[in-house]
C-alpha cells in the first residue's frame, strides 16, 4: 500500500466512524432533557461517561498493543451497539446513566487503537514522511464526517422522529439512536474487510493482564510523563482543555434552546453542529500553511490558538441572539481544528512505537479526567447560577492553560516519531 492509499483508506474509515457519532451530537443533551433529566443530571451522565473512559483507557490501550488494534476496535463497536440500545429504551435517570457508562467503555476501547494503527502504518510505508501533515489531512475529513452526521442528526427528529414517538419507550430522538446503530454495524463490516493490522506485539507490552495491572501501568505512564518535560506540559494542557470544554460541549444545546425560545427546531442544532465540525475541518486544512508561517514552531501556534479560543468563548457567553451565538460558536472550533495536528505531532514525536496505544490512551485518560471534573463542576455552576457563568470560568481556564505551551522547546525540522 502506498502512503496516498493509506491516507484515503484511513480518512474513509474515520469519516464513517465519526459520521455515526455525529448523528447523536446535535441532540445528546436534548434527548436527556426529553427523558426527564435536569442540567446537573446531564453533567453527571457525562461525568460517568468520562470516568469510565478514564478508568479503562490504560488497560484497553495495553490490550490493543498486545492483541492487535483492529481486534480491540471491533470489540468497541460491539460494546457501543449495546450502549446505544440501553439509552434508546431508558426511561429513568439510572438507566440513562448506565447507557452512558457503556458508551464510555466503548470509547475507551476505541481510543488509541486505530490512531496507533495509522501512525505505525504511516511510519512503515514512509519513514521519512511528515506526520503532522498526514494528521492534518485526516483532520480535515474527520470533522467533515462529524458535520455531515450532525446535519442528518438534526433532521431526523423532525422527519423520522414523529413516526417513532408514539411507540412505547421511544421519542423523537430515538431516530438518531437507531440510525447510529445502523452505521456502527456498517463500520464493523468495513473494518473487517478493509483494515489489515501488521502490528507485532512486544513481549513486554501490557496486554490482556492490563486489567489486573492497572496500577502498575498507570504508575509507569505517570513516571514517563513526569520525566519527559514535553509530555508533561502537553498532558497538563490537555487536562485543562478537558475541564474547560466539558462546559461548552455539555450545555451549548440548552443555552441555544433558551435563546431560541418558542421557535425551537431541532434541524438548527444539526446545522450548527455541522458548522463547528466543518470549521474544525477548515482549521486542519489551513494549519500546515500556518505552521510554515510560524517556522514550524508548533508550541507558539498552540499558545496563540488557545488564547483565541478563550477570548471567543468569553464573547460567546454574552450572546443573546441566534446569529451571534452561531458565529462565535463556530469560530471557536476553527481554532480548535488548527491546534489538533500540531499538538498530536509533538506528542507522537515524544512517545515510543511499542507503547503508542498505551500512551495515547494515557493522554485520553487525562482529557477524560478533566472532563469528569469539568462536567460535575460546570453542571453545578450552570444549575445554581447560569450556563453563561460556567462559560466565563471555562474561558479563563483556557487563557491560563495556554501558558504551558510556551515552555515546550522547538524541535529541529518536521515532527517525527521515534
Amino acid at each position: 500500500m502506498t502512503g496516498k492509499k493509506l491516507l484515503v483508506l484511513y480518512s474513509a474509515h474515520q469519516s464513517l466512524h465519526w459520521f455515526a457519532t455525529g448523528l447523536l451530537v446535535p441532540v445528546i443533551a436534548l434527548l436527556q432533557l426529553e427523558k426527564g433529566l435536569d442540567l446537573f443530571q446531564i453533567g453527571l451522565t457525562v461525568a460517568v461517561y468520562s470516568g469510565t473512559v478514564m478508568a479503562l483507557e490504560l488497560p484497553t490501550g495495553g490490550l490493543a498493543d498486545n492483541i492487535g488494534r483492529k481486534r480491540v476496535y471491533l470489540f468497541s463497536l460491539v460494546v457501543k451497539t449495546i450502549a446505544i440500545t440501553v439509552v434508546l429504551f431508558a426511561q429513568a435517570f439510572l438507566f440513562v446513566l448506565f447507557g452512558f457508562l457503556a458508551l464510555g467503555a466503548a470509547r475507551a476501547l476505541s481510543s488509541g487503537t486505530m490512531d496507533a494503527w495509522f501512525v505505525d502504518e504511516f511510519n512503515r510505508i514512509d519513514p521519512a514522511g511528515n506526520l503532522q501533515h498526514a494528521l492534518a489531512v485526516i483532520g480535515v475529513f474527520i470533522p467533515m464526517g462529524l458535520g455531515l452526521g450532525s446535519i442528518v442528526g438534526g433532521i431526523l427528529p423532525d422527519t423520522l422522529g414523529p413516526l417513532l414517538a408514539p411507540a412505547r419507550y421511544l421519542d423523537i430522538y430515538s431516530s438518531n439512536l437507531l440510525a447510529m446503530t445502523l452505521f456502527v454495524v456498517i463500520q464493523m463490516i468495513f473494518t473487517l474487510l478493509a483494515i489489515k493490522d501488521h502490528h507485532v506485539p512486544e513481549t513486554d507490552t501490557e496486554g490482556v493482564s492490563g486489567f489486573r495491572r492497572l496500577s502498575r501501568i498507570l504508575g509507569a505512564s505517570i513516571t514517563y510523563g513526569v520525566k519527559n518535560r514535553v509530555v508533561l506540559l502537553l498532558l497538563v494542557s490537555t487536562a485543562a482543555l478537558g475541564i474547560a470544554l466539558s462546559g461548552l460541549e455539555n450545555f451549548w444545546q440548552p443555552q441555544l434552546k433558551r435563546i431560541i425560545g418558542a421557535e425551537f427546531q431541532s434541524w438548527l442544532f444539526g446545522l450548527l453542529s455541522a458548522g463547528y465540525f466543518l470549521s474544525a475541518s477548515v482549521g486542519n486544512l489551513v494549519v500546515t500553511t500556518i505552521c510554515r508561517l510560524f517556522g514550524n514552531r508548533y508550541a507558539v501556534l498552540l499558545f496563540a490558538s488557545r488564547i483565541c479560543m478563550g477570548a471567543i468563548w468569553f464573547v460567546l457567553a454574552l450572546q443573546t441572539t441566534v446569529q451571534g451565538f452561531a458565529v462565535f460558536y463556530i469560530v471557536i472550533f476553527l481554532f480548535h481544528g488548527i491546534s489538533t495536528s500540531p499538538h498530536a505531532a509533538i506528542m507522537n514525536r515524544e512517545i515510543p512505537n511499542t507503547k503508542r496505544s498505551t500512551l495515547l490512551s494515557f493522554e485520553s485518560l487525562i482529557l477524560q479526567s478533566g472532563a469528569v471534573v469539568g462536567s460535575i463542576f460546570m453542571g453545578f455552576v450552570s444549575k445554581v447560577h447560569s450556563i453563561s457563568v460556567a462559560w466565563y470560568i471555562g474561558s479563563a481556564i483556557l487563557f491560563v492553560s495556554s501558558i504551558f505551551y510556551l515552555f515546550i522547546p522547538k524541535a529541529d525540522g518536521p515532527a517525527a516519531t521515534k
